[in-house]
């Protein structure tokens, strides 16, 4: 009881200023700003290029979440608040998909050719993402929980890989800017776990904040 009121607190309060007019439509992006992508300079950018292009497959997410509104979880109940003034820029599946393939093409200096269609005879690793869990506690902190899959094409060396983990950031303030943020860096932390097999084909390791529940193929 104490979780739910913690949760519709704020959210009330979000209603009651909108009752003497229709509020306004607010809409956010897992995309990061360009100028933290410019501050965090890849060192691959200094490396010779790897050699193999990326294909980021199309993001599975549960039904329930792959909408353009922000969904709330209440951790102390089966509740779920829709904020339908609070929305995504697009589905949440082409936003994890879109900046999944912005990350990893950072980090690793290459092209994903996702979206100019099959790479014909290039080395390739094809990365299909899978969402579990998507957990958004306002005020609270941001849960990412994804399966994916790494897929090696035309790669000599290269083999198929499965792997599962979560990435759960507190969210130090109140407001859905600060909840987005923390889903940013959510899906930031797992595309490091990611970049780090594609370049070095190892078995991924726990760490700045990723829990690893299983890895298969390596």
């Amino acid at each position: 009881m104490h979780g739910a009121k913690f949760l519709l607190i704020p959210l009330m309060a979000v209603a009651l200023a909108g009752c003497a007019s229709s509020p306004a439509s607010h809409y956010y992006t897992l995309m990061p700003p360009a100028a933290s992508k410019r501050d965090a300079a890849p060192a691959s950018q200094a490396s010779p290029p790897p050699g193999y292009v990326i294909d980021v497959q199309p993001v599975s997410v549960p039904e329930q979440l792959d909408r353009l509104q922000i969904v709330l979880n209440d951790t102390a109940t089966t509740q779920v608040v829709i904020l339908n003034n609070y929305l995504w820029a697009s589905p949440l599946s082409q936003e994890l998909r879109n900046a999944l393939s912005d990350d990893l093409s950072g980090r690793l200096g290459v092209i994903d050719v996702s979206s100019s269609g099959p790479g014909g005879d290039a080395p390739s690793w094809k990365v299909a993402l899978a969402v579990q869990r998507f957990e958004s506690v306002y005020g609270r902190y941001a849960l990412l929980d994804a399966t994916w899959q790494l897929v090696p094409v035309n790669l000599k060396d290269g083999r198929k890989v499965l792997c599962r983990a979560s990435a759960r950031v507190p969210v130090e303030r109140e407001g859905v800017s600060a909840l987005v943020s923390a889903h940013q860096e959510a899906l930031r932390r797992l595309s490091a776990v990611i970049a780090e097999q594609l370049r070095g084909g190892k078995a991924p390791a726990e760490g700045d904040g990723v829990e690893l529940r299983g890895c298969s193929g390596l």
